[in-house]
């Protein structure tokens, strides 16, 4: 009787698998972190656009951290968390080109834009 050969795969042949999306995103290492954890939702809204200003130029393609917190010790529901979507989506849209959410909840992952995007008018 014949003996069955082994299938090679990439592992065998050490290659590693090339990461896309966000888990690419996810396991970048940041260039800065931005703690929110005990602001109210006015000071976060103004560090949230500080921290993207100043970033914006100098880590442009690359990864930044903001950490909300889950929101756990807040009187009713999360604050943080609903603050940073809404300028992430809103008035900061064009600054970012990637977000996650971190692992756990509690934060998201950014990729800072290369350039200004510009809004289309119709």
């Amino acid at each position: 009787m014949g003996k069955r050969k082994k299938r090679k795969t990439d592992k065998d042949q050490g290659v590693t698998p090339e990461l896309s999306g966000i888990l690419r995103l996810k396991c970048e290492i940041p260039v800065a972190t931005l703690d929110l954890h005990g602001l109210t939702g006015v000071e976060a809204d103004a560090r949230v656009r500080h921290f993207l200003a100043s970033h914006r130029k100098s880590s442009k393609g690359r990864v930044v951290h903001i950490i909300t917190g889950k929101g756990t010790r807040s009187d009713g529901p999360a604050v943080l968390p609903g603050v940073v979507d809404r300028l992430i989506q809103g008035d900061l849209k064009n600054d970012v080109s990637e977000r996650a959410g971190l692992h756990g909840g509690g934060g998201v992952v950014l990729r800072i834009a290369r350039s200004k995007v510009r809004s289309r008018s119709n």
